[in-house]
Parts: C-alpha cells; structure tokens; sequence
C-alpha cells in the first residue's frame, strides 16, 4: 500500500467567537501515526489545544511538527501559543509574517514561505498557494494525490467570506479564486463550517455573487447618483442582514468600491462615491 492510502486529513472545528452564523474554526490535522503537520490553530484558549489533542488520539496521528497558519486573524493564528511544548515549526506566507509575529507573541520565530513551496508529510506532497484577497498573505494547502484543498477564509461552508480593510482587496480575492478554480479538487476545507464537496460550485458561487454584487452596486450608484459606503450597504441588504456583521458587510462593499475607483468606473470625492461619466 502507498504511504499517501494511509493518510489522513480530519478537519477539527475548534470553538471561537468568530462571526455570525459561524461559532468555530477549521483546524485541519494531515498525516499518519509517523508524522503529521497542522493548518492553523484557533483561537488563544485552552479548548484549542484540547481539541486537537484529543483528535490526534482518536485518529492515530503523530504530534505536529509543522503548522502552517493561513492568516493572521485572532481564530486562526494565536492557538499556536497554547501549543508551544509540540516544539513545531510555523510556517506562514512572507507578507503575513510580521502581523502572526505580534499575533503569537512571545513565540518568536516564524518561518516565511512563498507561493507554490512544496512540503511532505507522510510521504506525500503538500504545496502551498498564495491567494491574497481576504489578507495580503492569505495560504491555501493543496494536496494533489488526495485532490483536497484547504482553504482557510477564501471559502466558507456557508455564506460568503468578508473582504475589506485593513487586509482585503477584492480585485486580488476574484484573481485568487479563478486560479482555485484551475486545480484539480474533489473536496474543499473551509476555514468555518462543514467540508464542501462540490467545491468547482462553491468557488463559482462566491464568484458569482461577488460579480452580481459590483453590478448591483453600479446600477445603485446610477439610481442614487451620489452615496456613502453605509448608504450603499443600507441599500443593498435592506435590513436582511444579522446587526454584528453589518460592518463588515460595509467594509466588503467598500472593497467593491475601491476596486471600481482603480478601475476607473467610479469617482470618490471625500466619503462619497459616484458613478463615472
């Protein structure tokens, strides 16, 4: 039997306060009972390490001696500080290296990696992809033999990622999911929720509602003429959305808008936007 038949990738969803409808966070352990490496860590609290230890019993696996952290975000990367005795290696993309330092502090060394650098565990090929969108130096895991990908925030089981200020960019979020869409892939793990296994729909899903999204908000800015990034997001989910992620609803709309203004379809003057021409 080849070493890859006997590896295994568990998804453990650790409890965070993370945002509405969501109350947990994908960790993901791959190996076997010889050696294994983890995709982020959740949330700073004790329930992170309990979790992960007790799906390592159950599933055979060996301790993690790699952690690879999507992103920085404070339900992804600071449980590595719960997990310092594991002696692991934490590996991160360059551009997300500085923000997991401050992150995980006082653990001091982070490891950068770069867009298609291959590790193995167990025997098997794992490469990483740098899919900047949600974050600058957001990391997905590919892994070819079992055509799975984990995502991190690019997908989520359910709903829509938010992408928006500080970190967001949306014209690099749609450029990072058309690249997904290329890779050969049965199943999907997403940072929040249950495993996708339509994962081509998925991505076409978040990509169709993200085009839907910047042609509603053209045909708004034509109507209104001249708004403000709340108004707009006011507009468009007419009260059809849970309060708690209001803001981020509006930081995604204003993503929209920026990539619009570089784009030159639409002018900013001060807090109000408006359509060119």
């Amino acid at each position: 039997m080849s070493s890859h038949k006997k590896l295994k990738i568990i998804r453990v969803p650790i409890p965070t306060p993370t945002l509405w409808p969501h109350t947990s966070t994908n960790c993901y352990l791959i190996g076997n009972e010889h050696e294994s490496m983890l995709l982020d860590a959740g949330y700073d609290q004790p329930e992170t390490k309990e979790g992960l230890e007790k799906a390592i019993a159950e599933h055979s696996l060996a301790t993690p001696r790699v952690i690879v952290l999507t992103h920085y975000h404070p339900d992804h990367a600071p449980g590595v500080r719960q997990l310092v005795d594991w002696e692991p290696t934490i590996l991160c993309h360059g551009k997300e290296q500085q923000n997991i330092l401050v992150g995980i502090s006082p653990v001091k060394e982070v490891c950068a990696i770069d867009d298609e650098h291959e590790l193995t565990v167990a025997g098997v090929k794992v490469m990483a992809i740098h899919t900047p969108g949600h974050t600058p130096g957001h990391l997905n895991l590919y892994i070819p033999s079992e055509k799975v990908l984990l995502v991190g925030d690019n997908i989520l089981g359910e709903g829509t990622t938010w992408i928006g200020k500080p970190d967001g960019e949306m014209a690099d979020y749609i450029h990072s999911l058309k690249r997904l869409q290329k890779l050969a892939i049965d199943k999907l793990g997403p940072g929040h929720g249950e495993w996708v296994l339509a994962p081509h729909q998925q991505i076409q899903f978040v990509l169709d509602r993200r085009l839907q999204r910047e042609q509603q908000i053209k045909e708004l800015l034509a109507h209104h003429k001249k708004v403000s990034t709340t108004e707009l997001t006011q507009f468009i989910y007419q009260d059809n959305i849970h309060p708690s992620v209001f803001e981020v609803a509006r930081r995604t709309t204003e993503a929209h808008l920026i990539k619009l203004v570089n784009e030159d379809i639409v002018t900013q003057e001060d807090s109000q936007f408006s359509l060119k021409g």
